[in-house]
C-alpha cells in the first residue's frame, strides 16, 4: 500500500464513518425521545477509535503492518458500529 493509497483508503473510511455516524443521529433527533447520551458516546469513540488508528497506520514503517492495522481497523469500526458502541454506552450512561 503505497503512502497515497494509504490516506485515500483512510479518507474513504472516514467519509462512510462520518455519513453512518450523521444519519444515526439525524434517525435519533427526528425521534420522539432524541438524541440521548449513549448515541453521542458510540458516534463520538468511532471518531476517536479511527483517529488512533490513523496514526498508528501513519507511524507504522512497514507496509504489511499497515495492511494489518488497516483490517483490524476495519473489523472494530464494523463491529462497533453495529451495536458494540451502544451497548458500551447503554452501560456508562444508564
Amino acid at each position: 500500500m503505497g503512502k497515497v493509497a494509504f490516506h485515500v483508503y483512510n479518507l474513504m473510511i472516514f467519509l462512510v464513518l462520518f455519513a453512518l455516524n450523521l444519519l444515526a443521529l439525524f434517525g435519533a433527533g427526528m425521534s420522539d425521545g432524541g438524541i440521548y447520551p449513549y448515541m453521542w458516546f458510540a458516534t463520538g469513540v468511532s471518531f476517536v477509535a479511527w483517529g488512533s488508528f490513523y496514526i498508528i497506520q501513519f507511524l507504522s514503517e512497514h507496509t504489511a503492518w499497515r495492511v494489518s492495522w488497516f483490517l483490524v481497523m476495519i473489523v472494530f469500526l464494523s463491529v462497533w458500529q453495529t451495536g458494540l458502541g451502544s451497548q458500551i454506552g447503554i452501560m456508562i450512561f444508564d
